[in-house]
C-alpha cells in the first residue's frame, strides 16, 4: 500500500480500484510530472501531435523526438525530447500542456501507468511527490482513464502490435530492416507517399475513392500502414 500522509491508495489498481486524484493550478507540484521524464511515443500519439503542431511527420520526428532503432532488438524506439535548458517537456508552459487535447497517451494515464497484465495499473509517483494524490475527487480507475480519452489510444496501440508475426516475444531481436519498416508507422508522410505509387494501390485494392478517403483521413491512413506493415513482416520474416 502507498501509505504517504496517511492517504491509503493500492500500489497495483484495476478498472474498479479507487482512486483520489484531481491535478490542477493551484498545486505545487503543477506540472513538475512534466519534466525531465521519459515520455515514449506511439504511433497515434505521433499521428495526433503532429497534427496539433501542423508538422509533417518527418518534421515532427526530428524537432521533437529522438528516434532510434533499439540496438538489441531493432525496434523503433521514439522518445519526446525534452527542453534540454529546462528538462521541461517543450509543449508546457506555465499555464499548462499546449498540445493537451492531444497529449500523448502516456500524459493521460497519469497518475497511473500500466501494470503488466491488462487491465491492470500501478500509481507512478506518491503523493509526497503528487500532491494532486491528495485531493478529494473520488474515481476509479477505469473512470478516470475514461474521462481522459485513453480508449482510442490503447485500441490503437492494440492494432499496432499485432502487426508482429505470431509466435513474436517481447524483447525478441529483429533484423534491423524489419525495425525499418515498423518505423512507417511513425513517419505516416512517408507511407502516404508509397501509397500513391499505382502498383502499391493495386495490390492493396486503394482505388480513387479509397485514396481520396485516406488524403482526408489520416487515422484510416494510419490502419493501412499497420496491414501493410504486418503483410511485409511476414514476407520478410520468412526470408531473414
Amino acid at each position: 500500500m502507498n501509505e504517504h500522509s496517511g492517504n491509503k491508495q493500492p500500489v497495483e489498481l484495476s478498472a474498479e480500484s479507487p482512486l483520489r486524484f484531481a491535478c490542477h493550478a493551484g498545486l505545487p507540484c503543477y506540472t513538475q510530472c512534466c519534466r525531465d521524464v521519459n515520455i515514449y511515443l506511439t504511433p497515434y500519439d505521433v499521428l495526433r501531435l503532429r497534427r496539433a503542431t501542423k508538422l509533417s511527420s518527418r518534421a515532427f520526428l526530428d524537432r521533437y523526438t529522438r528516434h532510434f532503432l533499439a540496438k538489441v532488438t531493432h525496434i523503433p524506439v521514439v522518445q519526446l525530447a525534452m527542453n534540454p535548458d529546462t528538462l521541461y517537456c517543450p509543449f508546457v508552459t506555465e499555464d499548462g500542456c499546449r498540445v493537451y487535447e492531444d497529449r500523448p497517451w502516456a500524459c493521460r494515464m497519469f497518475p497511473l501507468d500500466l501494470a503488466g497484465p491488462p487491465g491492470r495499473y500501478r500509481l507512478i509517483r506518491g503523493n509526497d511527490r503528487c500532491l494532486g494524490l491528495l485531493e478529494k475527487d473520488a474515481w476509479t480507475a477505469g473512470r478516470w482513464l475514461e474521462s481522459q480519452g485513453v480508449g482510442p489510444y490503447m485500441r490503437m496501440e492494440e492494432e499496432f502490435q499485432a502487426v508482429m508475426p505470431a509466435g513474436f516475444e517481447p524483447g525478441q531481436r529483429l533484423d534491423a530492416g524489419l525495425g525499418k519498416i515498423l518505423f512507417l508507422a511513425y513517419d505516416l508522410d512517408r507511407f502516404a507517399r508509397m501509397v500513391g505509387d499505382r502498383r502499391f494501390r493495386s495490390f492493396y485494392g486503394v482505388d480513387d475513392e479509397v485514396l481520396n478517403q485516406l488524403q482526408e483521413d489520416d487515422e484510416a491512413l494510419l490502419r493501412l500502414a499497420f496491414r501493410y506493415i504486418r503483410s511485409q513482416m511476414e514476407e520478410l520474416i520468412r526470408l531473414v
